[in-house]
Protein backbone atom coordinates (compact mmCIF):
# COMPACT_ATOMS: atom_id res chain seq x y z
CA UNK A 1 0.00 0.00 0.00
CA UNK A 2 3.21 2.33 0.33
CA UNK A 3 4.77 1.67 -2.47
CA UNK A 4 1.24 2.71 -4.51
CA UNK A 5 1.09 5.88 -2.39
CA UNK A 6 4.25 6.65 -3.20
CA UNK A 7 3.94 5.91 -6.80
CA UNK A 8 1.49 8.83 -7.40
CA UNK A 9 3.27 11.01 -5.25
CA UNK A 10 6.58 10.77 -3.48
CA UNK A 11 7.07 12.26 -0.06
CA UNK A 12 8.72 15.44 -1.10
CA UNK A 13 6.10 16.19 -3.52
CA UNK A 14 7.79 15.76 -6.64
CA UNK A 15 10.20 13.59 -8.09
CA UNK A 16 13.94 14.14 -8.62
CA UNK A 17 15.37 16.16 -10.95
CA UNK A 18 18.90 14.40 -12.43
CA UNK A 19 20.52 17.72 -13.37
CA UNK A 20 19.30 20.44 -10.96
CA UNK A 21 19.33 17.98 -7.75
CA UNK A 22 21.08 14.95 -7.60
CA UNK A 23 24.29 16.93 -10.26
CA UNK A 24 24.49 19.73 -7.59
CA UNK A 25 25.13 17.16 -4.96
CA UNK A 26 27.62 15.48 -6.97
CA UNK A 27 29.02 18.93 -7.87
CA UNK A 28 28.96 19.76 -4.30
CA UNK A 29 30.85 16.88 -3.30
CA UNK A 30 33.62 17.23 -5.79
CA UNK A 31 34.39 21.02 -3.79
CA UNK A 32 37.88 21.02 -2.40
CA UNK A 33 35.95 22.38 0.80
CA UNK A 34 34.62 19.23 1.40
CA UNK A 35 38.25 17.25 1.69
CA UNK A 36 37.37 16.20 5.52
CA UNK A 37 34.65 13.97 4.56
CA UNK A 38 35.36 10.27 3.74
CA UNK A 39 33.80 7.07 4.30
CA UNK A 40 29.93 8.20 4.22
CA UNK A 41 27.00 7.00 1.87
CA UNK A 42 24.80 9.58 1.34
CA UNK A 43 21.37 8.17 -0.24
CA UNK A 44 19.21 10.79 -2.67
CA UNK A 45 15.96 9.01 -2.08
CA UNK A 46 13.66 12.33 -1.73
CA UNK A 47 12.00 10.80 1.19
CA UNK A 48 11.13 7.15 -0.72
CA UNK A 49 12.37 5.68 2.28
CA UNK A 50 10.75 6.85 5.01
CA UNK A 51 9.58 4.49 7.19
CA UNK A 52 5.64 5.07 8.67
Amino acid sequence: EAFEANVHMPPMGHYGNVETEIGRVVVQLANPDFKFMSGETLTLEGGMGLRP
